[in-house]
């Protein structure tokens, strides 16, 4: 980052919670976790929390965004109640759609679905979420100034996952670009990275759990694991202490999409037990605002559960579910309950249900299992075997069922959680925008690679890869530039190589970019087109053999790749275009 970027912002888009924070240069040098960071008022009651719903209103002309976050939620609510909420989109948890595994396609043109099923293009939803966020930021940098600042003059950080592809990564800069930010002042953070670089500077007196252990005070050499525990995703990664401001990764970033809506869709799935698909999406698209109802009293009742909870949780539940259930089955709800297999486990009755603890903690089973096997499977490997320390960032590690469940699993293993878990990655966001140094080195996912052509060998050689060239019959293959596990040095090259024109007069080189998770593959064929490349050659030449060098750097946030032309001597960078 150039040292004229006085300021830095960032935002932290996550699948449910959202916010955004800033940082001035002085202020970082003095405090680096010094920050200002927003306070969000729910509308109802006195809750204020330093993140808000990823909800969007948006007016029927899918272009103009009427309100965000609690806002939307309450607006939304409102509009229900007087059945207007039809002429409106309203999207939340849309940022999964973005969560693929290496090989899935993402493309600019994808569409997603509001909560009523109307599609719009995700790509403007991201950039009009992203917009609102900027422009909110920008409202409160303004008022604690003297002189006026643009959002120009910020270098903006944007919080990814660290186990999202290089396409999703791809789809969030372009949604920040259209929402306004340039892409030389933009930096892509990967969240757990971010949450531990911000808790290297935390006092022991600053966690809720870990005893006397403070990840700022751990020796060179130290290593720990970051359990980012999201929303949408649960980001796990290695870390080890190289010095006092800086970390290296030892093991690249995993996991799922095992966050917090777990759970939810586990509630959802038993309403849709106990009253039938038809009856809950009825409900849920003619009694809209008893729908959201449902859902904001289990946000509440879901952050309360503790492990030793034996009472039963009580819930409002609105009149009109036993009425829809009654219209479209004939029968009555209570009946059906006690008719189930859920007879012991909820009681019914008017406008309140009461659910046995051992069945609302049974809802976080499948989040929490598949994090535990996960965790497990990790400490097997020899590089994290010897690991003293989990550090548990996120909003949904604020969950005393999954604090207990890990320090339960993993009793020989301390825990520490930051006070204030849901907001370490926006406060680290920050400090890897001042000192993007933080990260020394990465572990590779993927081994990467471009399709080039060798010689084809007959009899060795797929028929179907064979090509004919000016310098005669040859065999589309792989040629590796980095390995899966590699360990890489941030922001240097990793390799370059040499490749040469095959046809008379190219005046353009085009190269697919693959990936994979074998080490060693020979043919493209066993790998994942994942992007593609393009540059243009000046004065073109007669014969084939011109030679063009191509590096890449993987090591970043996003691959950066670099072309220089052997007979210019013209070098010039050039992003992936990952998204087709």
């Amino acid at each position: 980052m150039a040292a004229r970027d006085l300021l830095v912002g960032a935002i932290d888009f996550g699948t449910t919670y959202s916010g955004w924070a800033f940082s001035f240069l002085h202020d970082f040098q003095t405090d680096p976790i010094k920050a200002s960071v927003k306070q969000w008022h729910s509308g109802s009651g006195t809750l204020v929390t330093e993140k808000a719903p990823t909800c969007l209103l948006i007016k029927s002309d899918g272009k103009t965004l009427e309100a965000f976050g609690y806002d939307a939620e309450n607006q939304y609510r409102e509009l229900a109640d007087n059945e207007m909420h039809e002429e409106y989109y309203y999207f939340r948890r849309f940022k999964m759609a973005l969560n693929k595994k290496l090989g899935e396609k993402l493309d600019r043109g994808m569409t997603i679905e509001d909560e009523m099923g109307k599609s719009m293009v995700a790509l403007n939803v991201f950039a009009m979420a992203i917009e609102y966020l900027v422009g909110d930021m920008m409202k409160s940098v303004k008022d604690k100034l003297t002189s006026a600042v643009e959002k120009d003059e910020v270098h903006w950080v944007l919080t990814v996952p660290a186990i999202w592809t290089d396409a999703a990564k791809q789809f969030m800069r372009e949604a920040a670009v259209q929402a306004g930010l340039a892409t030389n002042k933009l930096t892509i953070a990967l969240e757990p990275e971010a949450a531990s670089i911000f808790c290297r500077h935390l006092s022991v007196h600053t966690t809720i759990s870990g005893g006397n252990t403070s990840i700022a005070k751990m020796p060179v050499g130290t290593r720990y694991m970051v359990l980012d525990a999201g929303g949408g995703t649960i980001d796990i990664t290695v870390h080890e202490v190289v010095s006092e401001n800086s970390v290296k990764e030892i093991e690249s970033a995993s996991g799922g999409g095992w966050g917090g809506i777990l759970v939810d869709k586990a509630f959802e799935n038993l309403l849709i037990d106990l009253a039938g698909p038809e009856v809950y999406n009825t409900f849920k698209r003619t009694e809209t605002e008893d729908w959201l109802d449902i859902w904001r009293d289990f946000e509440v009742k879901k952050r309360l559960v503790a492990p030793n909870k034996t009472a039963r949780i009580n819930m409002k539940f609105p009149l009109s579910f036993g009425r829809t259930y009654e219209r479209c089955t004939k029968g009555k709800l209570l009946d059906a309950i006690e008719a189930s297999k859920y007879a012991d486990d909820i009681q019914f009755g008017e406008d309140k249900i009461r659910f046995s603890a051992s069945l609302f903690k049974s809802l976080f089973e499948c989040s929490i299992n598949k994090v535990i096997s996960h965790v497990s499977t990790l400490l097997r490997d020899e590089n994290v075997s010897k690991i003293k320390t989990i550090l548990m960032v996120g909003g949904y590690s604020e969950s005393t069922l999954l604090q207990h469940s890990i320090r339960s699993e993993f009793s020989d293993i301390n825990v520490v959680i930051p006070i204030g878990a849901s907001s370490t990655i926006l406060r680290g966001a920050l400090v890897y925008g001042h000192s993007p140094v933080s990260i020394r080195e990465r572990v590779l996912k993927y081994t990467y690679g471009v399709e080039t052509t060798d010689p084809f060998i007959e009899g060795t050689d797929p028929e179907h890869l064979k090509v004919k060239t000016a310098t005669g019959v040859r065999c589309r293959v792989f040629s590796k530039h980095v390995e899966k596990g590699q360990v890489v040095k941030c922001n240097e090259p990793q390799v370059e190589k040499p490749y040469v024109t095959q046809h008379k007069f190219q005046s353009n080189v085009a190269f697919d970019i693959f990936a994979t998770e074998q080490c060693n593959p020979k043919y493209t064929t066993e790998c994942s087109l994942i992007g593609n490349l393009k540059f243009h050659l000046p004065d073109p030449e007669e014969q084939p053999g011109r030679e063009i060098i191509v590096s890449m750097t993987l090591s970043g946030t996003e691959i950066i790749v670099k072309a220089v032309d052997k007979k210019t001597g013209k070098d010039t960078s050039v992003f992936i275009n990952f998204l087709g």
